[in-house]
């Protein structure tokens, strides 16, 4: 049954519990028909009833999603950037520089610009795909499981832990908190907690974990980000003890739950389009960099981010007010029909493929972004190097509003002769290329210019 406009409701829980091709389906008709739609204050338990009340306005159309993005006078992330609304604090002790605007946001963003540039992650490609290489080959015996406790979880863990220097009594605490934090909306994710308490549990377990390295690291500064991070400055100015901490938990997130559900979503496609996968093992190194962007256009790791009206403005038929919510709906814009052909089709060839995966431009576009396409390709290249005929079930689902999530995918493979579960053209002794120590496996050091 086709779904018409009345139908659509984004503002509802049971919206995001649907199968991901009914709400893309429910997109294409809000762009078709009401590509700016006002939807009611969201069903969540972030905030009480009687402070939940505010609406907001969704731009599902690519071009005012980008629009949006690069005003941001107009549209400011100070406010929060979820469509839902948290309590002040908690925005401030877990989005940091995120939901702030200039010039705060500039320095803060400034003192990591420099090692997320990509001929730094460029730099590191080879100690990335080792990292990929030791879990692909501890999997592959096996010839069946869950890809995502198997890989998914473990490889974007591994090398934030790496990069961070987390030592290996924090490292369970430190990526259980990161990989849960933004399923607030999700039942299972949640358990018999509310959203709002496995969010604060998160926080606060991620808080302790950058107070106890900042301790130790003050002390003791070794060869890794968060000693960098320590020390760095922008403009002459460091950051608090509070913004290290928030600072901590955004990049903890960021580097590994939008990783661990992409990589689960390219196993997935591949396995649903098994011609895609006959064109990238045809000419692997000609076509990887296409498919990591069709992955990421396809299965847009996250889902929305929001703004926040600063005056009136008009987008299409919709009035906006000054201090208005506008959610940017990142996994609509992706297959927006004037943008894209056949924009549903999953195809690795796509040229030109100027997705919005990363956001629609401007000063907050994803400082990750070149680490999130680093580790998808490596692993890429590791899985089908390895088990060529890896082919996934259909996955479960979280149940979403922010993060493109899936908590299982079982998967089954030929497992490989003994002897051979280094996939080919692999360098077996690739490391980090800047020396460093032995905290979580090799704390590597913040690339620099």
């Amino acid at each position: 049954m086709s779904t018409t406009l009345e139908q659509i409701d984004l503002a509802a829980k049971a919206f995001w519990a649907q199968h991901p091709t009914d709400r893309d389906a429910a997109f294409a008709v809000l762009r078709r028909e009401n590509p700016v739609p006002w939807s009611r204050a969201p069903e969540s338990d972030l905030l009480p009833p009687e402070l939940n009340t505010e609406g907001f306005w969704s731009l599902t159309k690519y071009e005012d999603i980008r629009y949006a993005s690069r005003n941001p006078k107009i549209f400011s992330s100070a406010e929060g950037i979820t469509m839902e609304t948290f309590d002040p604090m908690m925005t401030e002790a877990a989005q940091s520089f995120i939901a702030m605007d200039a010039p705060r946001h500039t320095q803060l963003r400034g003192i990591t610009l420099d090692a997320f540039k990509p001929k730094n992650m460029r730099r590191l490609e080879d100690w990335i795909r080792g990292h990929a290489r030791d879990l692909v080959q501890e999997m592959a015996p096996k010839g069946e499981g869950d890809f995502v406790d198997m890989v998914s979880m473990h490889l974007p863990g591994r090398i934030f832990a790496s990069f961070f220097g987390i030592p290996d009594h924090l490292y369970d605490k430190t990526i259980s908190a990161a990989q849960r934090l933004l399923a607030w909306s999700d039942p299972e994710a949640c358990g018999d907690q509310t959203g709002l308490e496995m969010f604060a549990d998160c926080v606060i377990d991620l808080h302790s974990v950058a107070q106890e390295l900042s301790e130790e690291r003050r002390d003791n500064p070794g060869e890794d980000l968060f000693s960098w991070m320590l020390a760095a400055e922008w403009e002459g100015q460091k950051m608090t003890e509070d913004e290290i901490c928030a600072f901590f938990v955004l990049l903890a997130v960021a580097a590994n739950d939008t990783t661990r559900h992409s990589s689960a979503h390219a196993i997935r496609l591949f396995s649903e389009n098994p011609d895609q996968l006959a064109l990238l093992q045809e000419d692997m190194d000609g076509r990887i960099d296409g498919a990591i962007e069709e992955i990421l256009r396809v299965a847009s790791p996250l889902v929305h981010m929001r703004r926040t009206a600063t005056e009136d403005v008009q987008i299409r038929d919709a009035q906006i007010k000054k201090g208005d919510k506008v959610v940017l709906w990142y996994c609509s814009g992706n297959r927006d029909e004037e943008v894209y052909e056949d924009p549903d089709r999953f195809d690795i060839l796509r040229d030109p493929n100027r997705h919005v995966a990363f956001g629609g431009g401007g000063p907050h576009y994803c400082l990750g972004n070149a680490l999130g396409r680093t580790t998808l390709k490596s692993l890429i290249r590791e899985v089908y190097g390895t088990m060529p005929d890896i082919k996934a079930e259909e996955p479960d689902y979280q149940a979403n509003n922010f993060i493109n999530g899936i908590h299982r995918l079982q998967v089954r493979w030929t497992p490989p002769a003994a002897g051979t579960t280094a996939a080919a053209g692999t360098d077996e002794t690739a490391t980090c290329p800047v020396p460093h120590g032995d905290a979580a496996g090799g704390a590597c050091p913040a690339p620099s210019n």
